[in-house]
């Protein structure tokens, strides 16, 4: 019986979109747990709250996984949703009906489309407002628990100019033993203070770092580390104000930017490459670069979810054999191939050895390609040598099981 196209269209769609929420679910399930470690452990030591961390600073951190989550969900979810159909011969009785296969790759294309807007929205808007916000909220906690970073044998350079380095912290006292101190806020003198032992003292303003210290020798130096004297003292206090840490804070970084915003912090740095010579030159010339790669970045990385979905509709079609798990292994395969080619292209763009703009769209253009040759293959009805090659493959492993 022929089939209206509005039913093919609705029948595929709901089939990829099934297999493609699973696998969603499962991915993203996985990537917040990856990002919400690391995110624990910075939070915690920041002194930020363990409910502040999950909804504010986990929720600012979704945009980046659903970046890296979207592809992945929707390259499996097409595999295992035609290749579902495949196996059970619904592909072969739309091509008895006279339906061509390329009939049901527009569901498909809806679902990679939908994925490219999603992730696009969330390189454009998401992941700025997210890592800007989430800076902020660190910088908040530093502001009113200054020494939430302080561990034990670990060096804390949160705020610029300053390191401190402890050896132990008595966890009932707060007592700090074998502390060391190096400051460089004066800008013809650095201060390095060895003590004994030493307390964080409460800042009622929550301005600054103070330190009572006990015991211990302050060295003086200038900045060629010429020694300009030494002074040991029984009693010290040391005090850091924190808005000598805010002023590196206040400004936002590349990444917190819109495009427009980079855009003209590029104008601006190759304004100032035109009138510098040497070190200042460079530094302007990877500025740019720098700016132009975080474009590229944000416009590339969404094709992902287009060039990938158009590469598993023939996959998809084309029968692995009687297991689901056998189109799985075939979309991490190729979900591989496709990062892999894009990492070699940032590392190029990165370098300078091409410009980043091409170098980020080469990925996707190529597997654009490769999708064409593939859907022509599946629409003349003719197998590629290497899905040949994966079948031979499949079965050597044994893999091809119902």
């Amino acid at each position: 019986m022929f089939m209206r196209p509005a039913i093919i269209n609705r029948y595929v769609f709901w089939e990829v979109s099934g297999s493609f929420i699973y696998c969603f679910g499962i991915f993203l399930l996985a990537g917040l747990i990856a990002g919400f470690l690391p995110l624990l452990q910075k939070g915690m030591e920041a002194g930020l709250g363990l409910t502040l961390i999950l909804f504010q600073m986990l929720m600012n951190a979704l945009p980046n996984t659903l970046v890296t989550v979207l592809p992945l969900s929707i390259t499996i979810g097409i595999l295992l949703g035609l290749g579902r159909m495949s196996v059970d011969n619904e592909i072969a009785a739309a091509k008895s009906a006279g339906i061509p296969v390329v009939r049901l790759l527009p569901p498909v294309l809806l679902l990679g489309m939908l994925g490219f807007l999603l992730s696009l929205a969330c390189t454009l808007w998401l992941i700025p407002r997210g890592i800007g916000e989430g800076r902020r909220l660190l910088h908040q906690a530093l502001t009113t628990r200054v020494d939430a970073g302080l561990d034990e044998r670990t060096f804390f350079d949160t705020f610029k100019n300053l390191i401190l380095y402890v050896e132990k912290i008595e966890p009932a006292t707060g007592v700090i033993t074998n502390l060391f101190i190096r400051e460089s806020s004066q800008p013809d003198e650095v201060k390095t203070i060895m003590a004994k032992k030493g307390k964080v003292v409460p800042d009622p303003e929550g301005k600054a770092l103070i330190l009572h210290l006990r015991d211990g020798t302050i060295i003086s130096e200038d900045r060629n580390g010429d020694s300009a004297g030494a002074l040991v003292f029984e009693s010290q206090i040391f005090r850091y104000p924190i808005h000598e840490a805010a002023m590196e804070t206040s400004v936002e970084r590349w990444e917190e930017l819109s495009i427009g915003q980079i855009r003209r912090r590029i104008r601006e740095a190759q304004e100032q490459e035109k009138v510098t010579t040497g070190f200042e030159k460079d530094f302007n010339a990877r500025r740019v670069r720098h700016g132009r790669v975080l474009i590229a970045q944000r416009i590339a990385y969404p094709l992902a979810c287009l060039a990938l979905a158009l590469t598993a509709f023939p996959l998809g079609v084309l029968s692995m054999g009687n297991s689901r798990l056998n189109n799985v292994a075939i979309g991490m395969v190729v979900i591989f191939a496709y990062y892999a080619v894009t990492l070699a292209a940032e590392r190029v763009a990165r370098s300078g050895l091409a410009p980043p703009e091409p170098s980020f769209c080469a990925p996707a253009l190529l597997f654009f390609a490769v999708a064409a040759y593939l859907i022509h293959c599946v629409q003349m009805e003719r197998t590629p040598v290497f899905v040949t090659w994966a079948r031979k493959a499949i079965r050597a492993l044994g893999r091809d099981r119902v």
